[in-house]
């Protein structure tokens, strides 16, 4: 089985052609007033450590779905937010095509007369499976949604993020392809903690995670043929979604009978336990065995990160970081030995995040945590 080429796919920032509307998911846009010209709006979210898809046979390039669970952790990525009286978009910073096109769809959505100036600045860790791009769009998404008046509901606005989703492709002139989504990445950016979502893009739960809890992230050294566009495209499109048609039950079953209330109770030994058992079937050993010798360096790094007294050790989305998460200082102490490994590309040690968003109005923090549209649906 073959799908389209990149090439093909491309498509130019701000395109109206590509902008998929609230409609198209039965959302809607709210009647506001947007903020006055020389509004500035700065936004940041936290990363995804994305552990699991739940069925990928139910999501596609521009089609988002499948669910998903996921963890945030302390690895931020920003968008800062002008209006501006003259029409028109100025984007800047480190993915400006995102920033770019998300402006473009937001002042073609809500009609405002001036423009914008948008700055992004994403979490600088990109192609490792750490959602950079899912961030940096969900950062610039709250950002331009605050300044315009909040059109969108927090439930709308992940699925904008999802439907709308996109990376950049290295060409002449530069453009932009759809992705695969499952939209975890903006439920973990908006809403912080341990996140499971459901096909369509919705967010069934939320948890709160241990403040002392810890993420060790680390990159093995694996030949260079890793994480090629194309073998992406094909490991994804061909053997993860043949292993899903059986595993997806499976999954869908453990994680809400198992996982779920062991998070709730706090057991993270037991979450690791059902994570690290989906990983030995599925899309997830699909993504594993995707990368080197059939994912013999990923392997070997997980085990020894569940040897060394993990709770909870997986590969984020297709890799290839590998993750591990503990509340124990002497585990943490392990993790220094990982520093200048030969069998590392490079490990940082940081706090998950139970916060979620951060946005500023004016320099005015916004207190999302305690209204109401922040917690839903948990």
């Amino acid at each position: 089985m073959t799908g389209p080429s990149l090439e093909a796919l491309a498509f130019s920032p701000g395109d109206p052609s590509r902008f998929v509307w609230p409609v198209a998911w039965g959302g809607n846009l709210r009647p506001v007033e947007p903020s006055p010209a020389g509004t500035v709006c700065e936004a940041e979210v936290p990363s995804r450590l994305h552990a699991l898809v739940l069925d990928m046979t139910r999501f596609d390039l521009g089609r988002p779905g499948g669910g998903g669970v996921g963890f945030a952790v302390g690895l931020f990525s920003r968008a800062r937010v002008t209006l501006i009286d003259a029409p028109g978009v100025r984007s800047t910073g480190s993915r400006p095509l995102l920033g770019q096109h998300l402006a473009h769809l937001f002042l073609t959505l809500t009609g405002y007369p001036g423009g914008v100036e948008i700055q992004t600045r994403d979490h600088g860790r990109r192609h490792m499976g750490l959602g950079s791009s899912v961030a940096t769009l969900t950062a610039a998404a709250l950002a331009l949604n605050e300044a315009l008046g909040r059109p969108l509901d927090l439930r709308d606005l992940r699925k904008l993020v999802a439907h709308n989703y996109c990376e950049e492709l290295s060409s002449a002139p530069p453009r932009l392809v759809p992705g695969f989504e499952t939209n975890v990445g903006a439920m973990a950016g908006l809403h912080g903690g341990l996140v499971v979502g459901s096909d369509r893009c919705e967010l069934l739960a939320r948890v709160a995670l241990p403040e002392d809890l810890r993420a060790l992230l680390i990159l093995p050294q694996i030949a260079p043929e890793v994480s090629s566009g194309a073998a992406e495209y094909r490991s994804l499109v061909q053997t993860a979604r043949r292993a899903d048609e059986q595993a997806a039950r499976e999954k869908v079953y453990r994680v809400f009978m198992d996982l779920l209330p062991a998070a709730l109770t706090g057991d993270l030994r037991a979450v690791g336990d059902v994570l690290w058992d989906l990983s030995q079937g599925g899309s997830k050993r699909a993504e594993i065995e995707l990368h080197g010798d059939r994912g013999k360096e990923v392997w070997t790094t997980m085990e020894r990160l569940r040897n060394e007294g993990a709770e909870i050790v997986g590969m984020s989305s297709v890799g290839p970081a590998v993750f591990a998460l503990s509340r124990d200082p002497g585990v943490w102490a392990k993790w220094k030995r990982w520093e200048g490994s030969s069998a590392v590309t490079c490990s940082v040690t940081v706090p998950v995040d139970s916060r979620g968003a951060r946005v500023r109005l004016d320099g005015t923090p916004i207190p999302y945590r305690f209204e109401p549209w922040w917690s839903d649906p948990v």
